[in-house]
């Protein structure tokens, strides 16, 4: 995976407008050591929500609307992580 890093803190900043500061750092959401997929980063920059959840590559949620996600490494571990329109 290509990654790219956060350094100005935009990814931040959007979901901390979405979900507010204290959800946002309560969360397993680690931007400060975060690694995004390029179609994370495109996500985004159409404007597209990611959720606080992370979940493990092996799983999938066939169960609700949320079908798009993309990738990111924290720690050395990559999630997926799904998007809001």
């Amino acid at each position: 995976m290509i990654g790219n890093i956060d350094l100005d803190g935009a990814i931040l900043n959007v979901l901390i407008q979405e979900y507010g500061q204290k959800k946002v750092l309560m969360s397993n959401f680690d931007t400060d050591n975060a690694i995004y997929s390029d179609g994370f980063i495109l996500a985004i920059e159409s404007g597209k929500i990611p959720t606080l959840e992370l979940y493990p590559t092996d799983s999938h949620r066939f169960y609700n609307e949320l079908k798009e996600y993309h990738h990111v490494i924290i720690n050395d571990e990559c999630y997926n992580v799904y998007f809001k329109n």
